[in-house]
């Protein structure tokens, strides 16, 4: 009784470089260079980074040198790469350096820039603008298309929207966004492009009540897709508000608001596999989701606090497949208040009804971390136990087919999707060793209750795979030693869980 094995491809891991998107010409920029200043080595680089735009044409790259430069950029329409001397490295990232000196936006585009445009490795600091104090991508429907990634932009301060950066709708990807503020919109603000592995951290919203919304992130409409948002704060929406597009795979913790929205507020797209978690509405409502009414699927929700819904309030949206757990409201409802009924979901003390729902305990891997407070989410394990009753409890669809859960393991591995962010078990092989006599050793992750098989083979043409007797499984891990030491140049194993999925790996 064996079940169709997944295979295990090779994996090849890529250093990533930095694109030249297109470059026909390269200049350089050097504060410290001395003599003779053509940009055309980084000995004899111009002196400010405005002058290296300037020398560039369309598709030329800008290198610059590791310095202080204080200065106001502006890219003028001119689609080049600008970047530092190695932006994968966070030393060079901190000490390539442009400041605003507060006397505008630090880095401007026209808005009419695309994707072979190019902004990485720099620290942006010290921006002071109506919009877009860190990053001004251009305004009202004309927007830059460029991809902004690799930065740290912090300490930026915008009157109206966007204290990071405001109207870019390119690829923004792996930038720090941290301690930048705005009256609305104190991280990003109307950025509709994709928004991925960035962290949006200890921004603010500083607007006075009704205004002083997204901490985070104000009306980003793109995908918003792997990212740490966390302890940002704002009078109403501490995280994200009005977020309409695809929003996943996101940890979305520790923001507050003194009103209502805690981590999200009417983000009204599709909210799934995102960990939300220790977010507050101090004096409001929705700790974790207010007023959303697109589709919420498999996030798990946990030590969210408000007056009234603790987890959610306010949302007339598809709530599935998700856990709603360990959520506190001072006045009423402290897991789900004036919400649609959810389904297929894990909500502590619930008695409304729904198809598929439970109250049991998810039973988390460790909910509190080893410092054992839920608040400090850094260290808090929300994935599931092996004893969990959410795992293989949800209720499938056609998006998860292709999905990873927020760990970036496959969102469907056993046939039914789980309850929460995450997949409860990735069957993978962690470790092969060979000893010196010639004995293979596997070890695979597994559940507890499953029974494994291994079979071998030594030619996969012909293969006659030979089984081993079925085992146990040991736990999290399972192991098995080959006992035959005979000599072979190589050998080839498949491991088999029965009944479930299977894995076929090579040896």
């Amino acid at each position: 009784m064996s079940a169709k094995p997944l295979f295990l491809g090779l994996i090849a891991f890529l250093a990533l470089s930095e694109p030249r998107i297109g470059s026909a010409g390269t200049w350089y920029v050097n504060k410290a260079a001395i003599g003779l200043r053509d940009g055309k080595s980084l000995e004899t680089g111009f002196e400010t980074i405005q002058e290296g735009i300037e020398a560039a044409a369309q598709g030329d790259e800008v290198i610059v040198a590791e310095e202080t430069y204080v200065e106001n950029i502006q890219f003028k329409a001119k689609n080049v790469s600008l970047r530092s001397t190695d932006p994968l490295d966070p030393d060079i990232v901190a000490a390539t350096i442009i400041d605003g000196n507060h006397a505008g936006p630090v880095v401007t585009f026209t808005g009419t820039e695309d994707e072979t445009c190019l902004l990485s490795g720099f620290t942006v600091r010290n921006g002071s603008a109506g919009s877009g104090a860190g990053i001004a991508g251009g305004e009202g429907l004309q927007r830059n298309r460029a991809i902004i990634q690799n930065n740290h932009i912090s300490g930026n301060s915008a009157q109206l929207y966007g204290g990071g950066m405001a109207y870019c709708d390119g690829k923004i990807q792996n930038n720090t966004i941290t301690l930048n503020s705005a009256a609305d919109g104190g991280g990003l603000a109307h950025c509709d492009g994709l928004i991925r592995n960035n962290n949006v951290t200890s921004n603010s919203a500083v607007g006075t009540f009704p205004y002083g919304s997204g901490g985070g992130l104000l009306d980003c409409g793109g995908t918003i897709h792997g990212n740490t948002i966390s302890g940002n704060s704002a009078a109403i929406g501490g995280g994200l508000v009005g977020c309409q597009g695809i929003i996943e795979n996101n940890t979305i913790a520790s923001n507050s608001a003194a009103y209502d929205g805690g981590g999200l507020l009417a983000c009204n797209g599709t909210v799934r596999n995102n960990a939300i978690a220790a977010n507050s509405a101090r004096h409001g409502s929705g700790g974790g989701l207010y007023d959303c009414f697109g589709t919420i699927a498999n996030n798990t929700l946990t030590g969210n606090s408000a007056s009234s819904g603790g987890g959610f309030y306010g949302c007339d949206a598809v709530i599935l497949n998700c856990i709603v757990w360990g959520n506190t409201a001072s006045w009423v409802d402290p897991q789900i208040c004036s919400s649609r009924t959810p389904t297929y979901s894990c909500i502590q003390d619930w008695s409304a009804g729904g198809e598929g729902n439970t109250t049991d305990d998810p039973k988390f891997a460790d909910a509190d971390g080893p410092d054992d407070i839920p608040d400090t989410y850094e260290d808090n394990n929300y994935r599931l136990s092996g004893e969990s009753p959410c795992i293989d409890k949800g209720k499938n669809e056609d998006w998860m087919s292709s999905a990873t859960d927020l760990g970036g393991d496959p969102r469907i591995i056993n046939g039914t999707v789980d309850m929460g962010a995450y997949e409860y078990f990735a069957f993978k092989v962690v470790e092969v060793s060979v000893a010196p006599d010639g004995q293979a050793r596997l070890t695979w992750t597994s559940r507890p209750a499953d029974t494994y098989v291994v079979r071998s083979c030594l030619d996969l043409i012909n293969a006659q795979w030979n089984p081993q007797q079925p085992m146990a499984s040991q736990g999290e891990l399972t192991s098995w030693t080959d006992p035959d030491k005979a000599s072979y140049t190589r050998k080839f194993y498949r491991v088999e869980a029965l009944p479930s999925q299977g894995i076929e790996i090579h040896h």
